[in-house]
């Protein structure tokens, strides 16, 4: 309430203080800018030309002067509908009607005056030239025609953004779920989701902490909006992607009004194809709501008020190995006593019969609740100013939401995985334009928002993550609850002198930020999906756990399946396991006897008998973080009009993130230079080129993650331990050790990141966890979990640590355009344009704790005690480098088969620790190419066209801070380079609206239509099993061999550790293409006064192609069978897989020596018989046919 009412204060103080000034301007790029030049019949200039411009709908004048060039400027001009009139000495006046501005628009408009005569007025009617030739970015406008007549399902603006050239369905959170997964993501010249900017009137509607969109007004409130690929202004910031300008509507000076509904119902829907009957196929959504607009005062108040409801609930498409081996999943679930899936009630209230598990999935439905309202009030405070002011909130109730997504680990989701989801995103704002004179206009901007984001699991079971394969139980990799509430306040001035147009601005942003992230409660269980089945590993661990804990006989089907496991015996199907440990929030309060707050002994353990909750409620201060930050902006930028013909945009802009010098080093380096040409050689031609520097934001996920991850008590030496601590490491001659890359004045976890268990350790502790809901088994002293000064004796320490690199800088992109754009013939242009984008520094996760590989070598500080203390990636001095010497692969029946490299168990980094290190750094790279051909047809409203054809290519060295995009290599980045996730080579996009005329038979029809054809998207091939023996537990192993060896010296050998990769590369499998159809049919009937009835019925991939989402990765073998590398859907290679025709050679291979993680769990990788048949086979789809029904009542 406080933020509020300082909210109001602050436009009561900017009222006051500007009362009487003139005003024409808007904060933001929510503006369109006119231009043009005023010249006689002989095409002389004319100067000092009063030039007038009024919105014919709330008779708001704009003026302006020419120069002695005759050039005219309106330099900040509301989008809408307007009348232009100029007027000068000895010539008559001159009017012009129909002039349309859009959202960024920077249009031309030259005035021809006649010498007054007997004829005072010349009216004429004007179109908005098709071509804009002062604009120099790359950037189209999605206008009110296209939101209000194309067919979209769900009505979100994301989707009208992906109708525009070099826009992308974003795949940043493929194998991760610590995006805002309800939210829809787009990639612009093949960044990052969290890469670009949305605002709403000039507001910033970007979350921090997750990277993406707020909730956004409702499509009913939307005029139009602009997006921008490339090359923008110097008013832009914080986007290495690009930006989407929502420009809100208004009211005018007619009262008017909706009422409108969009139904769905699968009676009418065609099933997915991984949705045969009899599974349940169920789909109801509502989209229901309202507007009301008018003046409140004639030519001086206005108001718009808009609601909108939906309401949905559908069956999930589960994968096909959830229900192939239903019974037995949850037969193996029971054993541990675990609920089925789709039963959220205690395991003794469940039903355990084939047909009661097959019930409890084909009732459960994933359901969408929300409720969005938005209400904008502009006042003309007198003839020149203008305060306008918006609020904007949207309450959502999803349940049951990760059911049938991807998430970490590779896996799809199943019911005890799903989250219920709570959003409460709210915003309040005004604006103040301010013209001191014509020339010189001024702009504020002040915004408080507040956005909830609560994610609480459907169920808190242990996280059984069948890698690449299935997600059962609570997953890792999302966040419970985000909190945010932000202050803005922006200025900018425009001021135009002579021939050009500069603008000044300042925009600062306060944000406080709550991060709750119970990560790896109760605990995580790395299953690589090896053997028989895809779930033998997990029957192997429910017979270990059922040994363990002397429970009644298997059930036969779980029985049969443990043996079926590949993984060595003594791991009892367990690689790895990770546990969000509860400690005292003090660290320097546990010893060595430190025990965690959760425990039997203590008596306050989690409720095994429903496993409600991840985590004791009680516990959630231990996993939550608050960061108190902020964004500041300055900006400068002048449009030249150089000549007639060539316009030049160029500018600087700088930018500062505060708050954050715990975590990284505060980054000052913010400047921006960018320049822009506009040259037009003809009125109809405008060749245009761009150039510059674009900063992003720090990813915030990381900076929160390893401060919420509370774990067991575990220090470095000589980094911030206790007195007990450093006592030991003294006993023991161990000298002090520091990370001066990620420790700041506590503000990174250091003191004991808590991961895994080590391996030998990991099947005991997760059955310890699992029997009891306590962690007793990470009391300390043990012998699975050892701590400082004794560890070095035992070779097991699973203690770890992790967080930002604090040397790491914002993120940033080198953009570059050029492009052509010809009008030819009536309202029809087309444009050839080039887009590059370079990023750098984005982030990425790693393991620092990374032995040198065997036959490698790095000197030991003299003080290291014993010689297991190796030193590798980490050097003692807290520094990166790489081992020096020839690395020794696998060798056996393939020899070099695998990165395989390592040092004797036990080997690591020279501290008290060989767990994993989790150390997110900004050396990723993305590198984009695009060319695009556009066409854009406009006959009045009669027929609109617009299409697009775009071929790209992006590659990277790393998508994003998961496990599944963990380096295979960590002593050679530049070896992850391949194709990125949001490559996309060939993606042609079309829409049209048509509508009949207002008299015959076919009167009043409109018919719509959006084409889409996209070649497939890339994926990683895996080979499914712990080939690597690292702690990403198989999630990111790849098939490998010979034919990968890169930096080699020879067969099976690599020169230098920094040099070497011997498996495939990333992405460079391509998935199903993309193709579908979607239409509108309507009629419209007017009614008595004023009223418009439009009933209109909507087919959503109207030929119901089965377009494939994603396909299965996992290859199921080590190495590729048959001497054939599956390159895309459905070729001969998945084919000859799928018809059980490649068959592997014999094995297994011999890995000697270890691996490259730490902890060597294995010396044999078995190869199966053939690969796995499921390879390469749909596992999730995108809609068939669905059928939406829609009407719509105007006044």
């Amino acid at each position: 309430m406080a933020l509020r009412l300082w909210l109001l204060a602050v436009l009561a103080i900017m009222i006051l203080g500007t009362w009487g000034q003139p005003s024409h301007a808007q904060v933001g790029a929510a503006v369109a800018e006119l231009n043009g030049t005023v010249r006689d019949a002989s095409g002389g200039s004319v100067a000092k030309a009063s030039v007038t411009l009024r919105n014919t709908e709330t008779n708001r004048i704009y003026t302006s002067v020419s120069n002695e060039n005759g050039l005219y400027v309106l330099a900040s001009v509301p989008p809408g509908s307007y009348e232009l009139t100029t007027e000068a000495t000895g010539f008559a006046k001159s009017t012009q009607t129909g002039i349309v501005l859009t959202v960024g628009q920077t249009a031309t408009i030259d005035v021809t005056l006649k010498v007054a005569s007997g004829v005072e007025k010349v009216v004429v009617t004007t179109e908005t030239p098709v071509i804009e030739p002062t604009k120099t970015e790359i950037s189209h406008v999605v206008q009110t025609q296209q939101i209000e007549s194309l067919p979209i399902s769900g009505r979100l603006f994301t989707d009208f953004a992906l109708l525009t050239p070099g826009v992308a369905t974003s795949r940043t959170s493929l194998g991760t779920t610590f995006t805002d997964f309800e939210t829809s993501q787009i990639s612009f010249g093949g960044m990052r989701s969290f890469s670009n900017t949305v605002t709403v009137d000039g507001a910033d509607f970007v979350s921090t902490i997750s990277g993406v969109q707020r909730s956004t007004p409702p499509q009913e409130s939307v005029q139009e909006f602009r997006v921008v690929n490339n090359s923008f202004g110097a008013e832009y910031g914080r986007a290495a992607g690009g930006i989407v300008n929502i420009v809100s509507k208004s009211g005018t000076n007619d009262l008017h009004g909706s009422l409108y509904e969009y139904f769905q119902n699968d009676a009418t829907d065609a099933r997915f194809m991984l949705q045969p009957a009899p599974l349940p196929h169920q789909l109801r959504q509502d989209q229901f709501g309202g507007t009301l607009s008018g003046p409140l005062k004639k030519d001086k108040t206005f108001f718009f008020m808009n609601y909108e409801g939906k309401r949905r609930a559908e069956s999930p498409v589960y994968p096909p190995d959830l229900i192939t081996n239903l019974d037995l999943i949850n037969h193996t679930k029971a054993v541990l006593g675990l609920a089925p899936e789709g039963c959220f009630l205690g395991l003794s209230s469940c039903g355990a019969t084939s047909a009661a598990y097959r019930g409890y999935l084909n009732s459960f439905l994933k359901t969408g609740d929300d409720d969005w309202g938005f209400a904008r009030l502009d006042h003309q405070i007198s003839a020149n100013n203008h305060l306008g002011i918006r609020y904007n909130i949207e309450d959502t109730r999803s349940l049951g939401t990760l059911v049938g997504q991807t998430l970490d680990g590779g896996g799809i989701g199943v019911p005890s995985g799903g989250r219920n989801l709570y959003i409460r995103d709210q915003s309040l704002f005004g604006t103040l334009d301010t013209s001191i004179r014509p020339s010189l206009i001024n702009s504020v901007l002040v915004q408080w928002a507040r956005r909830h984001y609560n994610y609480p699991g459907m169920t808190g079971q242990p996280d059984f993550s069948l890698l690449n394969d299935l997600e059962l139980g609570h997953n890792f990799g999302t966040d419970d609850r985000k909190y945010e509430s932000r202050i803005q306040f922006s200025d900018s001035i425009s001021w135009v002198k002579g021939s050009h147009v500069w603008k000044f601005g300042f925009d600062g942003n306060h944000v406080l930020s709550l991060d709750n992230f119970p990560g790896f409660t109760p605990v995580r269980l790395l299953i690589p999906p090896v053997g028989a089945g895809p779930i033998d590993c997990m029957a192997n661990f429910a017979a270990f756990y059922n040994s363990t804990v002397g429970g009644p006989t298997l059930p036969p089907d779980v029985a049969a399946a443990a043996p079926g496991c590949a993984l060595p015996a003594a791991l009892h199907g367990v690689v790895v396991v990770y546990a969000g440990v509860p400690l005292p929030t003090d660290p320097n309060t546990c010893s060595t006897g430190c025990a965690p707050l959760v425990t039997k002994a203590s008596g306050d353990t989690l409720d095994t008998s429903t496993w409600a909750n991840a985590y004791q409620p009680s516990l959630f201060s231990h996993y939550s973080k608050e960061i108190d930050h902020g964004y500041w902006a300055g900006f400068f930028q002048d449009q030249w009009k150089i000549t007639r013909r060539l316009t030049m945009n160029y500018g600087l802009r700088w930018e500062y993130e505060s708050g954050l010098s715990n975590y990284v080093n505060m980054d000052y380096k913010g400047w921006q230079p960018r320049v822009g040409l506009a040259y037009s050689p003809d009125s109809k031609t405008v060749l245009r080129a761009g150039f510059g520097m674009f900063d992003d934001r720090y990813n915030l996920t990381f900076f929160f993650v390893p401060n919420t991850q509370k774990v067991v008590a575990g220090y470095l030496c000589g980094n911030h331990a206790p007195a007990s601590v450093t006592a030991a490491c003294q006993g023991a001659g161990i000298q002090a050790q520091v990370l001066p890359n990620i420790q700041s004045n506590l503000g990174q976890a250091t003191q004991g990141y808590q991961l895994f268990a080590t391996p030998n350790g990991a099947a005991n502790i997760a059955a310890s966890i699992i029997s009891t809901g306590g962690y007793d088994a990470f009391t300390l002293p043990n012998g699975n979990v050892v701590m400082a000064g004794t560890c070095f004796t035992t070779g097991a320490c699973g203690v770890g640590n992790g967080g930002m690199d604090h040397n790491a800088r914002i993120p940033y992109a080198q953009q570059a355009s050029a492009e052509i754009d010809r009008h030819i013939g009536k309202g029809f242009s087309m444009s050839l344009s080039y887009l590059f984008v370079g990023a750098r520094k984005l982030v990425r996760g790693n393991n620092l704790n990374i032995p040198c590989p065997v036959g490698t070598t790095k000197s030991a500080a003299p003080t290291d005690p014993l010689p297991e203390w190796t030193p590798g990636l980490l050097d003692a001095a807290g520094g990166l480098s790489a081992c020096a010497g020839t690395p020794t692969l696998g060798t056996g029946a393939l020899a070099g088969l695998g990165p395989w490299f390592g040092g004797a168990l036990g080997s690591g980094l020279q501290t008290i620790s060989a767990g994993l290190i989790d150390y997110n750094n900004n050396i990723a790279n993305a590198t984009y190419h695009g060319l695009t051909v556009s066409g854009l047809q406009r006959i009045g409203r009669v027929f609109n066209l617009n299409a697009n054809y775009t071929y790209s290519h992006t590659v990277d060295n790393g998508n994003f801070t998961t496990f599944v995009n963990l380096p295979v290599n960590q002593f050679d980045y530049q070896m992850e380079r391949s194709n990125s996730n949001q490559d996309l080579r060939h993606r042609f996009v079309t829409n049209f609206t048509v509508d009949a005329p207002t008299t015959g038979w076919y009167r009043n029809f409109q018919l719509s239509s959006i084409i889409t054809l996209q070649t497939g998207r890339p994926f990683t091939i895996f080979a499914g099993a712990s080939t690597f023996n690292d702690l990403a537990g198989g999630a990111t192993d790849r098939v490998g061999g010979a034919p990968f060896f890169s930096g080699a010296t020879g067969s099976g050998a690599c020169a230098s550790v920094d040099r070497c990769q011997t498996v495939i590369p990333r992405n460079t499998y391509f998935g199903d293409p993309l193709r579908t159809w979607d239409l509108r049919l309507g009629r419209s009937f007017y009614l008595k006064e004023g009223k418009k009835l439009d009933l209109m019925m909507d087919a959503f991939n109207l030929l119901n192609r089965p377009n494939v989402d994603q396909v299965t990765p996992v290859y199921g073998s080590p190495v590729f069978c048959g001497g054939v590398i599956p390159k895309h859907y459905k070729d001969a290679a998945t084919n000859a897989i799928l018809g059980g025709t490649a068959a592997c050679p014999a094995g297994p291979i011999l890995i000697p020596g270890g691996s490259l993680a730490p902890n060597p769990i294995g010396g044999l990788t078995f190869i199966p018989a053939s690969p796995n048949p499921s390879f390469g086979q749909p596992r999730t789809m995108l809609n068939p046919r669905q059928i939406q029904f829609a009407a719509k009542l105007t006044f």
